[in-house]
This record gives C-alpha cells, structure tokens and sequence, in this order.
C-alpha cells in the first residue's frame, strides 16, 4: 500500500498554516479604517486561496540533511486492521506406505544438477492503517461537497434558461453601454433579464452574464450596473469561484466556510470604493443608498 502519511501532513500543516492566515486577515479587516483595506484584503485572499487550493506540498520533501540543527521526529501511522492471508502448505507431502522414491537417472558425464524447487509466490495481506482512513474521510467529504455545488450550479442554470431573456430597445443597454466606456470595458459582459430576480447580479466564469431584475428606476439601474460592471472589471468572480473551491477541499476546517464570507464581503467593499471613484462626491450618498437597498432585498429574499 502507498504511503498517505506525507500526503496528510501537508494539508494539516497547510490547514494550520491556512487558519491562522484567516484568522489575521479576519482581525485586521475589524481594526482597518483605511479606505484601501478591503482592495489589500481581496489580493491576501488571492495569494493565500492560491495557496490553499492545492493541498500537497509545493516541492519535493527530501531526507533531512544529518548537519541539520533542528530536526523534528517524523509521525508514524498507526495499523489499524490487518487481514493475515491463508496459510499455504510448505512441506512437501510425506510417503505414510514406505515405498522408497524413484531416483533419477544421473547424466553421462558424472557432473550432478539439481533443479531449483519452484518458490512459492508470497501470499499479499491486507491492512488499513490511520492514514488511509483519514484520506478516505476527507475525499469523500471532498466529493460531497463537490456534487452539491455542482448540483446546485445545475438548478440555477435550469432557472435561467427558464426566466432569463435579453434585453431589447430599452434604457438599460444605452446606460449599460456608457458605463463600459467610462470603465473602459473592450469586453463585455451579456446583458440580461431575469425574471424574479430580486437584486442585480453577475453570473458566469467564462461566459459572464450581467442579470438585472424586470423593474429597476433609472438612478437604481445606473448605480446597479456600474457595481456590477465593477465587479467585472475586478474579476471578483474568480476570487470568489476560488475560495469556493478552498472551501470543498477544506471542508473539515471552520475557518474555510468563514474565509468564503470574509472574501464575499471585502469584495463587495472593494468593489464599491472603485465604483465611487467614478461617481462625483455628490452623487456618493445616492449611490450608498441603492448599495443598501439592494442589499437589504437580498437579505429579505434569503430570509425564510
């Protein structure tokens, strides 16, 4: 059986490292009042979700140098079944009627030979050791994990391809084109609608599709397509698409499904200090109330 233990020690190292990475960035993004917190706070989230999104060690582990002056015990697995293969017959069968053997014939020239017995292939046991457990139980919560999202994914493109339809001669398209030029888009994102959709939203990795609800006032739809359009200009979707993807892998550790909020969050933060940036200030309290209002309808919707 293969050696899992090295396998093992890696993400739990990873995931010690990982938390109290998570952990820091969760206490300073509290203590910061700093305006450029939250766009620092989305490139720590890139690195360490990088980082985080391959559980294995980045290079080779050799064996450690004797001259080395710190050198820690390596863990050892533990056994925890062992299957002992049948036993096989090793002596040949004894003669109970004394009748003496036959000989062979020896050669012509005198020289003796003797023929090597046949070996006996060994016999292969089975064992399950501490190390192949925990493997097991973490890519079996990995895959679960996985096909829900999946799953998930599924249905919300099964409700898309239900509700959504494009948009046709209406004020959003010359707005949603002013806005691309002012954010100097060369590409762009397709502009939906969606019915029963309650806020604005992006959707899509490689196909990103920018869906708006059926009513929107003219000032609501510009504030809304600008965030979301920022949001594009950002990539944010991809970050989030990653700590998503840390969060399957690191489904066992609490500090993951919390990485996934905190990135949520500093994304929508650094998203709308860009987004103010192209506004004038006098339109920066108009812009923070359609922010609030869509949010609290967000709120409103997921509450049951």
């Amino acid at each position: 059986m293969p050696d899992f233990l090295p396998t093992l020690t890696a993400l739990a190292t990873l995931t010690l490292g990982g938390s109290a990475a998570i952990l820091v960035l969760s206490l300073v993004s509290r203590s910061t009042r700093s305006r450029y917190g939250a766009r620092w706070r989305c490139l720590a989230w890139l690195l360490l979700g990088l980082r985080m999104a391959i559980p294995f060690p980045l290079l080779p582990q050799g064996q450690s140098s004797p001259h080395t002056p710190i050198q820690l015990p390596a863990p050892s697995d533990t056994l925890i079944f062992t299957q002992q293969p049948p036993q096989l017959p090793t002596s040949p069968p004894q003669n109970h009627t004394n009748t003496p053997l036959p000989t062979l014939p020896q050669e012509s020239n005198g020289s003796h030979s003797s023929t090597p017995a046949p070996e006996t292939p060994a016999a292969q046991h089975f064992t399950l050791s501490l190390a192949q457990i925990l493997l097991l139980v973490w890519l079996a919560g990995a895959a679960v994990m996985l096909l829900r999202t999946l799953w998930l994914h599924l249905r919300f493109l099964r409700y898309l391809r239900r509700w959504v339809y494009p948009v046709q001669n209406d004020c959003a398209v010359p707005i949603f084109n002013e806005l691309g030029d002012q954010l100097h888009l060369d590409r762009r994102p397709r502009l939906m609608y969606c019915t029963g959709l309650k806020t604005p939203m992006l959707a899509g990795l490689f196909r990103p599709t920018l869906l708006l609800p059926d009513s929107l006032s003219n000032d609501a739809l510009r504030y809304s397509l600008l965030h979301e359009l920022t949001h594009f200009r950002r990539k944010d979707i991809w970050l989030k698409a990653l700590a998503l993807w840390v969060n399957i892998l690191h489904w066992f550790n609490p500090f993951a499904w919390l990485m996934v909020r905190l990135v949520e969050r500093d994304t929508e933060l650094a998203c709308d200090d860009d987004a103010l940036r192209q506004l004038p200030r006098a339109e920066h309290a108009a812009y923070g109330q359609t922010i609030l209002s869509v949010a609290a309808r967000l709120q409103q919707k997921e509450t049951p």
